[in-house]
Protein backbone atom coordinates (compact mmCIF):
# COMPACT_ATOMS: atom_id res chain seq x y z
CA UNK A 1 0.00 0.00 0.00
CA UNK A 2 1.61 3.37 -0.99
CA UNK A 3 1.83 7.12 0.58
CA UNK A 4 -0.57 8.15 -2.49
CA UNK A 5 -3.91 6.38 -0.72
CA UNK A 6 -3.80 8.45 2.26
CA UNK A 7 -6.91 11.07 1.06
CA UNK A 8 -8.74 8.00 1.43
CA UNK A 9 -8.58 7.56 5.12
CA UNK A 10 -9.43 9.07 8.27
CA UNK A 11 -6.53 9.62 9.94
CA UNK A 12 -5.22 9.29 13.35
CA UNK A 13 -1.79 9.83 14.08
CA UNK A 14 0.78 7.72 17.06
CA UNK A 15 4.29 7.94 17.02
CA UNK A 16 5.33 4.39 18.48
CA UNK A 17 8.70 2.29 18.05
CA UNK A 18 8.91 -0.60 16.26
CA UNK A 19 10.15 -3.07 19.18
CA UNK A 20 8.26 -1.20 21.68
CA UNK A 21 4.78 -3.50 21.88
CA UNK A 22 6.84 -6.73 22.36
CA UNK A 23 8.52 -4.77 25.69
CA UNK A 24 5.14 -4.41 27.03
CA UNK A 25 3.86 -8.58 26.99
CA UNK A 26 4.04 -10.13 29.85
CA UNK A 27 2.52 -13.73 31.11
CA UNK A 28 -0.87 -13.29 31.65
CA UNK A 29 -1.66 -11.85 28.38
CA UNK A 30 -2.32 -14.43 25.60
CA UNK A 31 0.83 -14.10 23.48
CA UNK A 32 3.14 -16.38 22.14
CA UNK A 33 6.04 -15.08 23.78
CA UNK A 34 7.62 -18.20 24.57
CA UNK A 35 8.28 -19.27 20.61
CA UNK A 36 12.10 -20.55 20.14
CA UNK A 37 10.54 -22.34 17.66
CA UNK A 38 9.17 -20.56 14.76
CA UNK A 39 5.45 -21.27 15.26
CA UNK A 40 3.45 -20.44 11.75
CA UNK A 41 -0.15 -19.75 12.58
CA UNK A 42 -3.34 -19.08 10.53
CA UNK A 43 -3.79 -14.83 10.78
CA UNK A 44 -6.86 -14.75 9.09
CA UNK A 45 -10.34 -14.48 10.19
CA UNK A 46 -11.90 -17.96 10.93
CA UNK A 47 -15.38 -17.99 9.69
CA UNK A 48 -16.30 -19.31 13.25
CA UNK A 49 -14.86 -17.60 16.28
CA UNK A 50 -15.03 -19.62 19.39
CA UNK A 51 -14.54 -18.05 23.16
CA UNK A 52 -11.25 -18.67 24.87
CA UNK A 53 -13.52 -20.75 27.29
CA UNK A 54 -14.59 -22.80 24.54
CA UNK A 55 -11.63 -23.93 23.40
CA UNK A 56 -10.36 -24.14 26.82
CA UNK A 57 -13.11 -26.48 27.38
CA UNK A 58 -12.04 -29.38 24.47
CA UNK A 59 -8.93 -30.32 26.28
CA UNK A 60 -10.56 -29.92 29.53
CA UNK A 61 -13.39 -32.31 28.75
CA UNK A 62 -10.74 -34.78 27.69
CA UNK A 63 -8.96 -34.42 30.90
CA UNK A 64 -11.91 -35.02 33.20
CA UNK A 65 -12.42 -38.05 31.39
CA UNK A 66 -8.69 -39.41 31.74
CA UNK A 67 -8.80 -38.56 35.28
CA UNK A 68 -12.08 -40.76 35.59
CA UNK A 69 -10.39 -43.94 35.31
CA UNK A 70 -10.34 -43.83 30.74
CA UNK A 71 -6.54 -44.51 28.99
CA UNK A 72 -8.55 -43.95 25.43
CA UNK A 73 -11.03 -40.49 24.77
CA UNK A 74 -11.39 -38.51 22.14
CA UNK A 75 -12.59 -38.97 18.63
CA UNK A 76 -9.67 -40.50 15.91
CA UNK A 77 -10.38 -37.64 13.56
CA UNK A 78 -10.98 -35.34 16.73
CA UNK A 79 -8.71 -34.75 19.66
CA UNK A 80 -8.01 -37.64 21.26
CA UNK A 81 -5.70 -39.01 24.40
CA UNK A 82 -3.87 -42.26 24.94
CA UNK A 83 -2.88 -41.96 28.58
CA UNK A 84 -0.06 -44.78 29.24
CA UNK A 85 0.98 -45.15 33.08
CA UNK A 86 4.77 -45.28 34.28
CA UNK A 87 5.69 -49.13 34.61
CA UNK A 88 8.72 -50.62 36.00
CA UNK A 89 10.80 -50.54 32.79
CA UNK A 90 12.81 -46.68 34.30
CA UNK A 91 11.45 -45.11 31.32
CA UNK A 92 8.55 -42.86 31.19
CA UNK A 93 4.58 -42.95 30.99
CA UNK A 94 2.88 -40.78 28.66
CA UNK A 95 0.04 -39.13 27.52
CA UNK A 96 -0.42 -38.82 23.84
CA UNK A 97 -2.38 -36.19 22.62
CA UNK A 98 -3.65 -36.12 19.11
CA UNK A 99 -4.67 -34.26 16.53
CA UNK A 100 -7.05 -35.67 14.21
CA UNK A 101 -7.62 -34.72 10.31
CA UNK A 102 -10.77 -32.70 11.13
CA UNK A 103 -9.50 -30.47 14.22
CA UNK A 104 -9.61 -26.63 13.84
CA UNK A 105 -7.09 -25.22 15.64
CA UNK A 106 -4.46 -23.42 13.24
CA UNK A 107 -2.68 -20.91 16.55
CA UNK A 108 -0.72 -21.90 18.63
CA UNK A 109 -2.37 -19.88 21.19
CA UNK A 110 -5.13 -22.02 20.53
CA UNK A 111 -3.72 -25.23 21.01
CA UNK A 112 -2.04 -24.52 24.02
CA UNK A 113 -5.32 -23.32 25.66
CA UNK A 114 -6.44 -27.02 24.82
CA UNK A 115 -3.61 -28.11 26.27
CA UNK A 116 -3.77 -26.14 29.74
CA UNK A 117 -7.56 -27.22 29.33
CA UNK A 118 -6.56 -30.57 29.49
CA UNK A 119 -3.62 -30.37 32.47
CA UNK A 120 -6.26 -28.40 34.59
CA UNK A 121 -9.04 -31.06 33.84
CA UNK A 122 -6.59 -34.03 34.23
CA UNK A 123 -4.32 -33.18 36.86
CA UNK A 124 -5.90 -30.29 38.88
CA UNK A 125 -2.72 -28.10 38.00
CA UNK A 126 -3.76 -24.47 38.47
CA UNK A 127 -4.36 -21.93 35.34
CA UNK A 128 -1.25 -20.45 35.47
CA UNK A 129 1.31 -23.70 36.02
CA UNK A 130 -1.22 -25.70 33.25
CA UNK A 131 -0.48 -22.53 31.20
CA UNK A 132 3.23 -22.29 31.53
CA UNK A 133 3.73 -26.51 30.74
CA UNK A 134 1.41 -26.26 27.79
CA UNK A 135 4.03 -23.65 27.00
CA UNK A 136 6.78 -25.67 27.56
CA UNK A 137 5.17 -29.23 26.01
CA UNK A 138 4.87 -27.46 22.57
CA UNK A 139 7.84 -26.36 22.36
CA UNK A 140 9.34 -29.78 23.26
CA UNK A 141 7.03 -31.64 21.42
CA UNK A 142 8.27 -29.18 18.27
CA UNK A 143 12.07 -29.41 19.25
CA UNK A 144 11.77 -33.98 18.92
CA UNK A 145 9.49 -33.65 16.27
CA UNK A 146 9.63 -36.69 14.01
CA UNK A 147 12.58 -37.90 16.23
CA UNK A 148 11.56 -41.36 17.17
CA UNK A 149 15.04 -42.66 18.50
CA UNK A 150 14.33 -40.04 21.08
CA UNK A 151 11.31 -41.47 22.06
CA UNK A 152 12.21 -44.60 22.18
CA UNK A 153 14.84 -44.11 24.37
CA UNK A 154 13.32 -41.76 26.95
CA UNK A 155 9.52 -43.16 27.13
CA UNK A 156 8.17 -47.64 27.27
CA UNK A 157 6.74 -49.58 25.15
CA UNK A 158 2.76 -48.12 25.53
CA UNK A 159 3.72 -45.21 24.74
CA UNK A 160 6.18 -46.11 21.25
CA UNK A 161 3.57 -48.56 20.44
CA UNK A 162 1.33 -45.97 20.11
CA UNK A 163 3.47 -43.67 17.78
CA UNK A 164 3.69 -42.89 14.24
CA UNK A 165 6.73 -41.94 13.29
CA UNK A 166 5.71 -39.10 10.73
CA UNK A 167 3.68 -37.54 13.40
CA UNK A 168 5.37 -37.67 16.30
CA UNK A 169 5.47 -34.25 17.97
CA UNK A 170 4.62 -31.22 16.78
CA UNK A 171 5.49 -29.49 13.69
CA UNK A 172 5.91 -25.49 13.35
CA UNK A 173 3.59 -25.04 10.37
CA UNK A 174 0.06 -25.29 11.16
CA UNK A 175 -1.05 -27.08 7.84
CA UNK A 176 0.61 -29.78 8.71
CA UNK A 177 -1.02 -29.92 12.69
CA UNK A 178 -4.35 -31.86 11.78
CA UNK A 179 -4.24 -35.52 10.96
CA UNK A 180 -0.20 -35.54 11.28
CA UNK A 181 0.16 -34.65 15.53
CA UNK A 182 0.54 -37.10 18.39
CA UNK A 183 1.84 -34.51 21.03
CA UNK A 184 3.50 -36.42 24.21
CA UNK A 185 3.36 -35.05 27.49
CA UNK A 186 5.85 -36.86 29.67
CA UNK A 187 4.29 -38.27 33.00
CA UNK A 188 5.99 -38.45 36.19
CA UNK A 189 3.91 -39.91 39.07
CA UNK A 190 0.77 -38.94 37.21
CA UNK A 191 -0.86 -37.98 40.68
CA UNK A 192 -3.81 -35.75 40.26
CA UNK A 193 -3.12 -32.90 42.59
CA UNK A 194 0.52 -33.44 42.48
CA UNK A 195 2.50 -30.13 40.77
CA UNK A 196 5.10 -33.75 39.95
CA UNK A 197 2.22 -34.97 38.10
CA UNK A 198 3.97 -34.00 34.47
CA UNK A 199 7.69 -34.95 35.09
CA UNK A 200 9.61 -31.36 33.98
CA UNK A 201 12.91 -32.86 33.39
CA UNK A 202 12.45 -33.64 29.87
CA UNK A 203 10.81 -30.76 29.37
CA UNK A 204 13.61 -28.83 29.92
CA UNK A 205 15.89 -30.83 28.00
CA UNK A 206 18.84 -28.73 26.78
CA UNK A 207 17.87 -28.85 23.28
CA UNK A 208 14.93 -27.18 24.49
CA UNK A 209 16.57 -24.58 26.24
CA UNK A 210 18.69 -23.84 23.65
CA UNK A 211 15.88 -23.12 21.78
CA UNK A 212 14.28 -20.93 24.13
CA UNK A 213 18.09 -18.85 24.44
CA UNK A 214 17.52 -17.80 20.30
CA UNK A 215 14.67 -15.59 21.81
CA UNK A 216 15.65 -11.84 22.47
CA UNK A 217 15.22 -11.58 26.54
CA UNK A 218 16.71 -15.29 26.26
CA UNK A 219 12.94 -16.71 27.68
CA UNK A 220 13.89 -16.04 30.50
CA UNK A 221 10.55 -14.92 32.41
CA UNK A 222 9.36 -18.47 31.09
CA UNK A 223 12.96 -20.20 32.55
CA UNK A 224 12.39 -18.64 35.72
CA UNK A 225 8.50 -19.74 36.04
CA UNK A 226 9.60 -23.31 35.64
CA UNK A 227 12.49 -23.26 37.97
CA UNK A 228 9.99 -21.92 40.76
CA UNK A 229 7.40 -25.02 39.47
CA UNK A 230 10.14 -26.97 40.31
CA UNK A 231 11.17 -26.00 43.27
CA UNK A 232 7.60 -26.07 44.27
CA UNK A 233 7.98 -29.89 43.49
CA UNK A 234 10.53 -30.07 45.79
CA UNK A 235 8.75 -28.27 48.90
CA UNK A 236 5.83 -31.14 48.23
CA UNK A 237 8.24 -34.16 47.84
CA UNK A 238 10.15 -32.83 51.15
CA UNK A 239 6.81 -32.39 53.06
CA UNK A 240 5.63 -35.53 51.76
CA UNK A 241 9.04 -37.46 52.36
CA UNK A 242 9.10 -36.29 55.84
CA UNK A 243 5.00 -37.56 56.88
CA UNK A 244 6.00 -40.65 55.48
CA UNK A 245 8.62 -41.43 57.35
CA UNK A 246 7.06 -39.95 60.60
CA UNK A 247 4.34 -42.58 59.94
CA UNK A 248 6.34 -45.14 59.70
CA UNK A 249 8.85 -44.31 62.44
CA UNK A 250 5.13 -44.00 64.71
CA UNK A 251 4.12 -47.76 63.12
CA UNK A 252 7.30 -49.47 63.55
CA UNK A 253 7.51 -48.32 67.40
CA UNK A 254 4.07 -49.54 67.74
CA UNK A 255 4.81 -53.16 65.94
CA UNK A 256 7.79 -53.31 68.09
CA UNK A 257 5.61 -53.12 71.16
CA UNK A 258 3.37 -55.75 69.89
CA UNK A 259 5.85 -58.01 69.42
CA UNK A 260 6.84 -57.68 72.65
CA UNK A 261 4.03 -58.68 74.03
CA UNK A 262 3.26 -61.10 71.74
CA UNK A 263 6.68 -62.64 72.31
CA UNK A 264 5.09 -62.75 76.51
CA UNK A 265 2.10 -64.33 75.32
CA UNK A 266 3.76 -66.84 73.86
CA UNK A 267 6.26 -67.94 76.67
CA UNK A 268 2.62 -68.59 78.59
CA UNK A 269 0.57 -70.23 75.98
CA UNK A 270 -0.93 -73.49 75.93
CA UNK A 271 -1.33 -75.72 72.66
CA UNK A 272 -4.68 -74.37 72.32
CA UNK A 273 -4.00 -71.00 71.77
CA UNK A 274 -0.42 -71.03 69.52
CA UNK A 275 -2.65 -70.90 66.11
CA UNK A 276 -4.20 -67.56 67.09
CA UNK A 277 -0.75 -66.13 68.16
CA UNK A 278 0.79 -67.67 65.09
CA UNK A 279 -1.36 -65.21 63.26
CA UNK A 280 -0.82 -62.42 65.05
CA UNK A 281 2.63 -62.61 64.28
CA UNK A 282 1.75 -62.75 60.79
CA UNK A 283 -0.26 -59.77 60.86
CA UNK A 284 2.63 -57.89 62.21
CA UNK A 285 5.19 -59.23 59.89
CA UNK A 286 2.57 -57.85 56.93
CA UNK A 287 2.67 -54.40 58.83
CA UNK A 288 6.22 -54.31 58.73
CA UNK A 289 6.55 -55.34 55.24
CA UNK A 290 4.34 -52.36 54.76
CA UNK A 291 6.17 -50.32 56.80
CA UNK A 292 9.10 -50.77 55.13
CA UNK A 293 7.86 -50.39 51.70
CA UNK A 294 6.67 -46.81 52.77
CA UNK A 295 9.98 -45.81 54.20
CA UNK A 296 11.62 -46.66 50.76
CA UNK A 297 9.07 -44.46 49.08
CA UNK A 298 9.71 -41.67 51.33
CA UNK A 299 13.54 -42.14 50.29
CA UNK A 300 12.61 -42.09 46.82
CA UNK A 301 10.59 -38.61 47.34
CA UNK A 302 13.77 -37.71 49.28
CA UNK A 303 16.09 -38.53 46.09
CA UNK A 304 13.43 -36.79 43.98
CA UNK A 305 13.17 -33.42 45.93
CA UNK A 306 17.20 -33.59 45.73
CA UNK A 307 17.37 -34.25 42.16
CA UNK A 308 14.97 -31.31 41.37
CA UNK A 309 17.11 -28.96 43.58
CA UNK A 310 20.10 -29.67 41.64
CA UNK A 311 18.18 -29.28 38.59
CA UNK A 312 16.56 -25.98 40.06
CA UNK A 313 19.93 -24.48 41.01
CA UNK A 314 21.87 -25.40 37.66
CA UNK A 315 18.90 -23.64 35.76
CA UNK A 316 19.35 -20.77 38.52
CA UNK A 317 22.83 -20.11 37.31
CA UNK A 318 22.35 -20.52 33.76
CA UNK A 319 19.69 -18.03 34.07
CA UNK A 320 22.06 -15.39 36.02
CA UNK A 321 24.77 -16.00 33.20
CA UNK A 322 22.02 -15.17 30.61
CA UNK A 323 21.01 -12.23 32.24
CA UNK A 324 24.56 -10.91 32.22
CA UNK A 325 25.21 -11.76 29.50
CA UNK A 326 22.61 -9.68 28.46
CA UNK A 327 23.86 -6.92 29.89
CA UNK A 328 27.76 -7.03 28.53
CA UNK A 329 25.95 -7.43 25.07
CA UNK A 330 24.07 -4.38 25.45
CA UNK A 331 24.61 -1.74 22.77
CA UNK A 332 26.58 1.44 23.57
CA UNK A 333 25.84 3.55 21.18
CA UNK A 334 22.89 5.65 21.17
CA UNK A 335 19.88 3.80 19.31
CA UNK A 336 18.49 4.93 16.19
CA UNK A 337 15.59 7.18 16.20
CA UNK A 338 12.16 5.23 16.28
CA UNK A 339 10.39 5.68 13.29
CA UNK A 340 6.54 7.09 13.09
CA UNK A 341 3.23 5.15 12.38
CA UNK A 342 0.47 6.74 10.49
CA UNK A 343 -2.68 4.69 11.17
CA UNK A 344 -5.40 4.54 8.79
CA UNK A 345 -9.28 3.67 9.04
CA UNK A 346 -10.87 2.26 5.66
CA UNK A 347 -14.59 1.93 5.91
CA UNK A 348 -16.04 -0.43 3.95
CA UNK A 349 -19.16 1.61 2.66
CA UNK A 350 -21.75 3.92 3.70
CA UNK A 351 -23.99 2.27 5.83
CA UNK A 352 -21.85 0.80 8.24
CA UNK A 353 -19.16 1.46 10.94
CA UNK A 354 -17.35 -1.58 9.91
CA UNK A 355 -13.87 -1.13 8.74
CA UNK A 356 -9.85 -2.35 8.05
CA UNK A 357 -7.31 -0.59 10.32
CA UNK A 358 -4.38 -0.32 8.20
CA UNK A 359 -0.81 1.61 8.94
CA UNK A 360 1.76 3.50 6.72
CA UNK A 361 5.38 4.28 7.88
CA UNK A 362 7.48 6.24 6.16
CA UNK A 363 9.88 4.04 5.39
CA UNK A 364 8.39 0.72 4.65
CA UNK A 365 5.10 -0.40 2.52
CA UNK A 366 1.77 -0.19 4.58
CA UNK A 367 0.16 -2.87 6.74
CA UNK A 368 -3.05 -3.85 6.78
CA UNK A 369 -4.69 -5.44 10.11
CA UNK A 370 -5.85 -9.10 10.19
CA UNK A 371 -9.17 -8.56 11.05
CA UNK A 372 -11.16 -7.86 7.56
CA UNK A 373 -13.70 -5.64 9.62
CA UNK A 374 -13.65 -3.37 13.17
CA UNK A 375 -15.62 -0.85 13.92
CA UNK A 376 -13.71 1.98 13.59
CA UNK A 377 -16.23 4.04 16.06
CA UNK A 378 -14.16 2.01 18.60
CA UNK A 379 -10.40 2.76 18.12
CA UNK A 380 -8.59 3.22 21.39
CA UNK A 381 -5.07 2.92 22.10
CA UNK A 382 -3.34 1.75 25.43
CA UNK A 383 0.62 1.42 25.53
CA UNK A 384 1.22 -0.13 22.30
CA UNK A 385 -2.01 -1.88 21.79
CA UNK A 386 -5.36 -1.07 19.57
CA UNK A 387 -8.23 -1.90 21.12
CA UNK A 388 -11.54 -2.19 19.38
CA UNK A 389 -14.64 -4.08 18.81
CA UNK A 390 -14.95 -6.59 15.77
CA UNK A 391 -17.72 -8.13 14.60
CA UNK A 392 -19.39 -11.64 15.33
CA UNK A 393 -22.53 -13.32 13.92
CA UNK A 394 -25.86 -12.47 15.23
CA UNK A 395 -24.51 -8.72 15.08
CA UNK A 396 -22.58 -8.72 18.67
CA UNK A 397 -19.29 -8.08 18.84
CA UNK A 398 -16.11 -8.53 21.09
CA UNK A 399 -13.34 -6.64 22.38
CA UNK A 400 -10.16 -7.11 20.32
CA UNK A 401 -6.56 -6.65 20.98
CA UNK A 402 -3.99 -5.70 18.10
CA UNK A 403 -0.44 -5.24 18.21
CA UNK A 404 0.60 -1.36 17.19
CA UNK A 405 3.46 -2.79 15.41
CA UNK A 406 2.28 -5.92 13.37
CA UNK A 407 -1.64 -5.60 13.20
CA UNK A 408 -1.88 -8.74 14.40
CA UNK A 409 -4.62 -10.02 17.29
CA UNK A 410 -2.78 -9.99 20.50
CA UNK A 411 -5.61 -11.17 22.22
CA UNK A 412 -10.14 -11.77 21.98
CA UNK A 413 -12.34 -11.00 24.91
CA UNK A 414 -14.63 -13.90 25.58
CA UNK A 415 -17.49 -11.80 26.25
CA UNK A 416 -20.23 -10.39 24.08
CA UNK A 417 -20.72 -6.72 23.48
CA UNK A 418 -24.00 -5.10 22.85
CA UNK A 419 -23.91 -4.06 18.53
CA UNK A 420 -24.76 -0.89 19.53
CA UNK A 421 -22.01 -0.42 22.02
CA UNK A 422 -19.24 2.23 21.91
CA UNK A 423 -15.55 1.53 23.80
CA UNK A 424 -14.43 4.26 27.02
CA UNK A 425 -11.16 3.81 28.43
CA UNK A 426 -9.98 5.73 31.15
CA UNK A 427 -6.65 5.43 32.00
CA UNK A 428 -5.41 1.57 31.59
CA UNK A 429 -9.74 0.61 32.19
CA UNK A 430 -11.65 -0.13 28.86
CA UNK A 431 -15.80 0.05 29.26
CA UNK A 432 -18.08 -1.41 26.83
CA UNK A 433 -21.92 -2.81 26.88
CA UNK A 434 -22.52 -6.05 27.07
CA UNK A 435 -25.28 -8.32 26.49
CA UNK A 436 -27.28 -11.40 27.76
CA UNK A 437 -29.37 -12.93 25.25
CA UNK A 438 -32.77 -10.50 24.88
CA UNK A 439 -31.94 -8.46 28.41
CA UNK A 440 -31.34 -5.32 28.45
CA UNK A 441 -27.44 -4.29 28.13
CA UNK A 442 -25.26 -3.50 31.39
CA UNK A 443 -22.17 -1.76 31.15
CA UNK A 444 -19.15 -3.70 31.70
CA UNK A 445 -15.33 -3.07 33.28
CA UNK A 446 -12.81 -4.83 31.50
CA UNK A 447 -8.58 -5.09 32.01
CA UNK A 448 -5.92 -4.27 29.33
CA UNK A 449 -5.75 -8.49 29.16
CA UNK A 450 -9.83 -8.36 27.72
CA UNK A 451 -11.02 -9.90 30.91
CA UNK A 452 -14.31 -9.24 32.89
CA UNK A 453 -13.45 -7.39 35.93
CA UNK A 454 -17.37 -5.90 37.00
CA UNK A 455 -20.28 -5.15 35.21
CA UNK A 456 -23.66 -3.01 36.71
CA UNK A 457 -26.19 -4.79 38.43
CA UNK A 458 -28.42 -2.08 36.78
CA UNK A 459 -29.32 -2.04 33.08
CA UNK A 460 -28.41 0.65 31.03
CA UNK A 461 -30.26 2.09 27.86
CA UNK A 462 -29.26 0.32 24.65
CA UNK A 463 -27.48 3.66 23.28
CA UNK A 464 -25.88 4.97 26.58
CA UNK A 465 -23.09 7.11 26.56
CA UNK A 466 -19.89 6.97 29.63
CA UNK A 467 -19.04 10.73 30.94
CA UNK A 468 -16.09 10.27 33.50
CA UNK A 469 -16.69 13.23 36.29
CA UNK A 470 -14.11 13.02 39.12
CA UNK A 471 -14.48 9.63 40.27
CA UNK A 472 -17.82 9.11 39.00
CA UNK A 473 -19.30 7.64 36.02
CA UNK A 474 -22.39 9.34 34.74
CA UNK A 475 -24.31 7.21 32.64
CA UNK A 476 -28.61 6.53 32.04
CA UNK A 477 -30.43 3.51 32.93
CA UNK A 478 -32.91 1.56 30.54
CA UNK A 479 -35.58 3.19 32.10
CA UNK A 480 -33.85 6.78 31.21
CA UNK A 481 -32.95 8.00 34.91
CA UNK A 482 -29.22 8.85 35.34
CA UNK A 483 -27.49 6.34 36.78
CA UNK A 484 -23.94 6.99 39.04
CA UNK A 485 -21.24 4.22 38.45
CA UNK A 486 -18.31 4.19 41.30
CA UNK A 487 -15.41 3.31 37.91
CA UNK A 488 -13.36 0.80 40.17
CA UNK A 489 -16.31 -1.62 40.54
CA UNK A 490 -19.27 0.00 38.95
CA UNK A 491 -21.46 -0.70 42.00
CA UNK A 492 -24.28 2.76 42.39
CA UNK A 493 -23.01 5.47 43.91
CA UNK A 494 -24.45 9.22 45.40
CA UNK A 495 -22.66 11.65 43.21
CA UNK A 496 -22.75 13.80 46.59
CA UNK A 497 -20.98 11.51 48.42
CA UNK A 498 -18.03 11.18 46.30
CA UNK A 499 -15.07 13.62 46.02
Amino acid sequence: MKIRVITAFLLVFFAFGFASAQDSVNNSELEDHLAPVEFVNNENRPARIDTRLQIWGIGNELGLVVKNGSANTGQADRYFVIHCEGDESGKLGGDIFGLGAGVGVDHIRNLRTILQGYLEGVYDYSAQDAALLAQYITVYNAVFRGNMDYMAARYNDAVVNNLVPENVGLAPHYTQWAGKTLMVIPLGNAHAGSLSAVDTTPLTEPEVIDEMRKEDDKGIPERKDMVDLKEREVEEAEKKAADQSLAVEKEQAAIDEEKKQLAEEKADAGEDKQEELDQKEKELDRREAEASAQEEEAQKNQEFAEKKTAEAQQERKDIAEDQQQMITDEPTSQPKPKPSFVFGLILNDSSSPLGNIVRIDAEVDGKVSVLTAVNVRTINIIDDFIYTLAPQSGGSYRLVKIAVDSLEIAAQGSDVISANSLLWVKDSDIYALVSTDSAPPRLALFDKNLQLQAQSVSAVHPFASVLFNKNVIVTQRSDGQALFLNPRDLTEVDPMDVN
